[in-house]
């Protein structure tokens, strides 16, 4: 997949904004604030029809007009040519159309431009809460299974339904816990055999780019994936846990209590790790999604975006990087930092088409 043309008007700091890209690599670099990061954030959006750096998608629109609009022209895999618009007004619903058609439903658009994003942000997978690790999880397989994120929104509904009912004062129907503790189950067994897979799948991949980037064949890291449905069907689990669940007003058991534990010599990694092995383990551990969803069939290399992911790395770990992300393997990329220097080495370092852009104060022009 290439993303062609980006066209942004009024998107966070970017009031309107006409990009024709390289197929291979481009690089927007400027000072910290200017916008080369909401640049990105407008491209992952028109992937994932929401913005990577606010979940609230009132937060962009630019805080002195009434809406934002995104275009992207994309040319597939199979040469042909897509068009994909986003678009919110203050106080409306959003809107994703393809080809001029709108979509209904975000099942049907997830993948159909597969992404892989490393920011400053991916540090919470270490130090965040395990919702970080599930949506890391999440965020991969849905692009390349629909039916699973119809099964995390199915669970989801009657999970927030329970929690509900267990908080309120009068004993809560019987008959309609049984009900969605059943939905809650059949989603949770299809959740969790695809979160299993995916692990056993991804953790080789994982394991293979930290060795690579961080050159210390000696540093042994290593995930594992925990979840109340590895003791069997999560049903009794929730009929059983009821009475104390009652006490505490939520709901104790199920796949959204699972876990990713990411560890490095044994301990975990929050713990043990410095802060450039923590950045080369999530760094790693981004690159190898976009292994694995490059692997998922033909036709699916992922646009990769790369936002100010350099600081606080030694200059080798730096140049392991550049010289990996610079390989063929990739396809087009998508990188943003404040110093042009670190860019002038990328550039230096790959045989590729490219294209430099300098930002200020929303502004994007050809360097």
């Amino acid at each position: 997949m290439i993303l062609q043309h980006l066209s942004v008007i009024n998107y966070r700091n970017l009031r309107a904004v006409d990009l024709d890209f390289s197929r291979n690599v481009n690089c927007l670099v400027g000072a910290n604030g200017m916008g080369k990061s909401n640049v990105l954030d407008a491209i992952y959006c028109l992937s994932f029809c929401r913005g990577f750096a606010s979940a609230q998608d009132a937060l962009n629109v630019h805080h002195e007009e009434d809406f934002f609009l995104l275009n992207g022209v994309y040319e597939t895999e199979a040469g042909h040519t897509m068009r994909v618009s986003c678009a919110l007004k203050r106080g409306g619903r959003k809107r994703l159309k393809v080809d001029e058609k709108d979509v209904k439903r975000l099942s049907e658009h997830m993948g159909r431009i597969p992404m892989v994003i490393i920011a400053p942000t991916d540090s919470e997978l270490i130090n965040g809460g395990s919702e970080e690790r599930r949506r890391f999880m999440d965020t991969v397989i849905m692009q390349y299974n629909p039916p699973y994120l119809d099964a995390l929104m199915r669970y989801d509904r009657a999970l927030k339904q329970r929690n509900t009912l267990l908080k309120q004062e009068a004993e809560p129907d019987a008959a309609v816990m049984d009900v969605l503790e059943t939905m809650m189950s059949e989603a949770a067994h299809h959740i969790y055999e695809e979160r299993c897979r995916f692990v056993n799948e991804f953790r080789p991949l994982f394991l293979d780019l930290y060795r690579r980037l961080s050159g210390q064949s000696r540093e042994v890291v290593d995930m594992t994936y925990e979840s109340h449905v590895s003791r069997g069907d999560l049903l009794p689990q929730l009929q059983s846990g009821r009475e104390r669940e009652r006490i505490v007003g939520y709901t104790l058991h199920g796949i959204h209590k699972d876990e990713l534990t990411l560890s490095l010599g044994g301990f975990g990694v929050k713990r043990e790790a410095s802060q450039g092995q923590q950045k080369t383990y999530f760094i790693a551990m981004k690159l190898a999604q976009f292994v694995f969803l490059r692997n998922k069939g033909e036709q699916r290399t992922p646009l990769l975006l790369l936002d100010d992911i350099f600081d606080k790395l030694d200059e080798q770990r730096v140049a392991r990087i550049i010289d990996y992300v610079s390989s063929e393997d990739f396809g087009q990329i998508f990188i943003t930092d404040t110093k042009r220097d670190h860019l002038d080495r990328i550039l230096s370092a790959t045989q590729k088409d490219y294209k430099l852009f300098t930002v200020t104060d929303g502004d994007v022009q050809d360097a």
